[in-house]
C-alpha cells in the first residue's frame, strides 16, 4: 500500500473481498476500517512473536536443567527416585510450554493468513477507488491526511501518498484551507457538509468541485475523522449556464414572439369583429332591402291571386300563372338570399319539436297541386301518418325547395311524386320527378352555392341556392340528405327524419274544405295597396272583409271571426302589441289570428309561436293563405262564428 494510518479506535474487522459495486461513501469507510484493523493485527503480531520467542527461551532452558538434573541423579541413595520425580516435574513443564507454543505458532499461523487477507483487500479496494471517477480522502480529527486516492493527488498534482500524515495546507495552501475550515468544522460537529468551490487543479486551471465532507464514528460514537468526496462538475456547470443562458434567450424569444402573437390576436379579434359586424349590416341590409321589395311583391302575388280567381280567357288565363310563378320566384329568391345570409352568420338554429308529418305533407301537397296543374304536370301524392324529430319550419323550407325544384325541372306532361317510406326507425321523405336528370360527376356539384347545371330548363329563374340552403339545414337538423338522378329520366330527393313515439301536444283539427260559413275576416296593415290585395283576394274566396291600419279603422267593423295581422305597422307599433292592447280590455279573446310579416328572425317566429299565433312570411302564396284560414277556422265551432262582439267606444 501507499501509506498507512492508526486512526484510534477504528472497527477491528472488514469482509474477506470487495464487493463488486459499492457506493463512494461505502468505499471510503471500507479502506478506514482496513487500515484500522491492520494495525490491530500488526500489533497482535509483534506480541505473539515476543512470547513465542520467551517461550523458545523456556524451553531451552528446560531441556538444559533436565540434562543437568539427569547428570546429579547418579549420586546418593535417593538418587533414582529424586532422579525420577524430578524428570517427571520436568517433563510436565516442558508439555506444558510446548503446547503454549503450538498454540503460539497457530495464533501467529491464523494471523499472518489473516494480515496477507486484509493487504489483499486494501489492494484490491485501493484499486477501486484508484478507478472511482471522483476524488476521495479520509483525514483525522486534526485535519491529518491519512488516506488519498489517484484521482485525488492527480488533481493537485502530488506524488502517491505524499499527502499522507500532512495537514490540508499541503494541499491547499493556507488560503485554501482557511477556506474549507468551516465545511470542516461542519463535519467534525457531526453534520454532513456539501458545498461547491472553485479551485486550480495542477495544471493550473479553474475548476469547478462540488465537494462532500462525511463526519466518521468511532464504536464510542465519537467523531474521529471525516470522510472528503471531491468530484469535478466544471463541464456540467458550463452546460448548465450554456442551457440557463439558452433558456433565457428563449424566454425572450418566446415573449417576443408572444407579444407579437396577442397583437396579431388583437388585430384578428378586430377583424372579426368588423366581419360580423359587416356580416350583421349585411344580413340588417339584406332584411331591409327584402321587406322593402316583398311589401309590393306580397300585393302582386295577392292580386294576381285575386285574378286567377274569376274567370279568365284562354289567352290570359296562362300568363297570369305564368306572372304568378315569377312572382313566386322573386319572393323565393329574395327569401333564399336572406336565408344564405343568416347561415353565414350563424344566426340560424333548429327548434326540434314532435311534428304530424301527416297534416304539414298535405298542405304542401295541396299547395303544389294547384302549381303543377298549371305548368301542365302531373302531382301525385302519397299521405302517410307519423311522427317524427325536426325542426317543423325547416321541414317545410327544405320540402319546399325540393317540390320547387322537381317542378321547375320537370317538363310538360312529366310527373312529380311526393311521398314517404319507413325505414326502421327513420322516416325518409321522397320528391320524385321524371325531369332532365343529374349526371352523377354533378350530383356534388348542385349543392353549391350559385351552380346551375348546363341541362337545366332555360325558361325557369334561379341563382343555383335552393339545394346549397336546403344541404346547409339539413346538417343542422342532422336529417341525412340522399340523391340519385339518371340524365334523361329523373331525379329522386330522399329525406330522413327520425320516427318519434311521443305524443303530440294538442290534437290538430281536421281542416274544411270549404268556406260555405262566410267567415268575417279583418286584415290590419298600414300599407293601402296590401289592403286592397288581401280584400280583393279573400272576397273573391266568399269572405267578408274589412281593412285597416290602426284601430280607429275597427271601431265600427262588424265582430271579426280571425284577424290577419302585419307584424310592422305605422309609427313602430307591431302587430302583437295591437293585439294586447286590444285583449287588455277583454276585446276580441279567442279570435284566431295569422300574423303575417317579411322579418324571418328566428327569433320572432319562437316568440310568436309561444303567443299562440299562426306565422306566414311575404310574399304570401294565395294558396298557403287558402290552407291556413281553413285551418284556423276549423278551430272554431259553427256557435262562434261572428260571435265575438267588438264595442264601437272601446275598439
Amino acid at each position: 500500500m501507499t501509506g498507512s494510518f492508526d486512526p484510534a479506535n477504528l472497527p477491528p474487522s472488514v469482509p474477506q473481498s470487495a464487493p463488486t459495486s459499492v457506493s463512494q461513501e461505502s468505499d471510503e469507510q471500507r479502506i478506514a476500517d482496513l487500515e484500522c484493523a491492520l494495525q490491530q493485527q500488526q500489533i497482535k503480531i509483534q506480541q505473539q512473536a515476543a512470547q513465542l520467542q520467551k517461550l523458545t527461551k523456556i524451553n531451552h532452558a528446560l531441556i538444559e536443567r533436565v540434562e543437568a538434573g539427569h547428570a546429579a541423579t547418579h549420586s546418593g541413595p535417593q538418587a533414582p527416585y529424586a532422579a525420577f520425580q524430578h524428570a517427571a516435574v520436568l517433563a510436565e513443564q516442558v508439555r506444558e510450554r510446548t503446547a503454549e507454543l503450538s498454540r503460539a505458532y497457530d495464533d501467529l499461523r491464523r494471523s499472518m493468513l489473516y494480515s496477507e487477507s486484509l493487504q489483499q483487500s486494501e489492494r484490491w479496494i485501493r484499486t477501486i477507488t484508484d478507478h472511482v471517477p471522483a476524488m476521495i480522502a479520509y483525514l483525522s480529527a486534526a485535519g491529518i491526511y491519512l488516506f488519498t486516492n489517484r484521482g485525488y493527488d492527480d488533481f493537485y498534482g502530488v506524488a502517491p501518498g505524499s499527502l499522507l500524515h500532512q495537514s490540508l495546507d499541503a494541499a491547499h495552501g493556507p488560503t485554501g484551507a482557511a477556506r474549507l475550515q468551516p465545511y470542516v468544522a461542519q463535519a467534525l460537529s457531526g453534520d454532513t457538509a456539501i458545498f461547491e468551490i472553485d479551485e486550480q487543479n495542477a495544471a493550473g486551471e479553474l475548476r469547478h468541485l462540488l465537494k462532500t465532507y462525511v463526519p466518521h464514528r468511532d464504536e464510542s460514537q465519537q467523531i474521529c475523522g471525516f470522510f472528503v468526496l471531491n468530484r469535478d462538475i466544471t463541464d456540467r456547470k458550463r452546460t448548465s449556464e450554456a442551457l440557463r443562458q439558452a433558456n433565457l434567450h428563449l424566454e425572450q424569444r418566446v415573449a417576443k414572439r408572444t407579444e407579437a402573437l396577442q397583437t396579431l390576436n388583437q388585430q384578428l379579434r378586430q377583424a372579426t369583429v368588423q366581419a360580423q359586424q359587416a356580416n350583421q349590416s349585411k344580413s340588417q341590409f339584406l332584411a331591409a332591402v327584402s321587406h322593402d321589395v316583398l311589401q309590393p311583391l306580397n300585393a302582386a302575388r295577392l292580386f294576381n291571386g285575386a285574378l286567377l280567381e274569376h274567370p279568365l280567357s284562354e289567352q290570359t288565363l296562362p300568363l297570369a300563372h305564368a306572372a304568378g310563378r315569377a312572382l313566386d320566384d322573386v319572393g323565393d329568391l329574395l327569401r333564399t338570399l336572406v336565408d344564405l345570409s343568416k347561415l353565414e352568420a350563424g344566426q340560424l338554429q333548429p327548434e326540434l319539436t314532435v311534428v304530424d308529418v301527416a297534416l304539414l305533407l298535405q298542405d304542401l301537397a295541396s299547395e303544389y297541386t294547384h302549381l303543377a296543374q298549371t305548368k301542365n304536370i302531373r302531382f301525385r301524392f302519397v299521405p302517410v301518418t307519423a311522427r317524427v324529430q325536426t325542426d317543423a319550419a325547416w321541414l317545410v323550407r327544405i320540402l319546399r325547395n325540393l317540390l320547387t325544384n322537381a317542378l321547375r325541372y320537370t317538363q310538360q306532361g312529366g310527373t312529380v311524386l311526393f311521398g314517404c317510406r319507413r325505414r326502421g326507425s327513420l322516416l325518409e321523405i321522397q320528391v320524385l320527378d321524371t325531369g332532365v336528370g343529374i349526371a352523377e360527376a354533378d350530383l356534388t356539384v348542385i349543392f353549391q352555392q350559385f351552380q346551375r347545371l348546363p341541362q337545366t330548363i332555360p325558361t325557369e329563374a334561379g341563382l343555383g341556392l335552393g339545394l346549397s340552403i336546403v344541404e346547409r339545414l339539413c346538417h343542422l337538423l342532422q336529417h341525412p340528405l340522399l340523391v340519385r338522378s339518371e340524365p334523361g329520366r329523373g331525379s329522386v330527393f330522399a329525406l330522413k327524419l327520425p320516427l318519434s313515439a311521443s305524443q303530440l301536444p294538442a290534437t290538430m283539427p281536421v281542416i274544411a274544405n270549404d268556406d260555405s260559413r262566410s267567415a268575417q275576416v279583418w286584415v290590419i296593415d298600414n300599407d293601402v295597396t296590401i289592403c286592397q290585395a288581401m280584400a280583393t283576394l279573400l272576397t273573391s274566396w266568399g269572405y267578408r272583409v274589412h281593412t285597416g291600419g290602426t284601430a280607429q279603422a275597427f271601431v265600427e267593423a262588424p265582430p271579426p271571426d280571425l284577424l290577419i295581422v302585419d307584424y310592422h305597422l305605422a309609427d313602430g307599433l307591431t302587430g302583437t302589441e295591437l293585439l294586447e292592447s286590444w285583449r287588455a280590455q277583454g276585446l276580441l279573446v279567442g279570435v284566431p289570428v295569422l300574423m303575417i310579416t317579411a322579418n324571418s328572425q328566428q327569433d320572432l317566429a319562437q316568440a310568436l309561436q309561444k303567443q299562440g299565433l299562426q306565422l306566414l312570411y311575404k310574399p304570401v302564396r294565395p294558396m298557403q293563405l287558402k290552407s291556413m284560414l281553413r285551418f284556423l277556422l276549423a278551430e272554431r265551432p259553427e256557435t262562434e262564428m261572428a260571435s265575438t262582439k267588438a264595442p264601437a267606444n272601446k275598439v
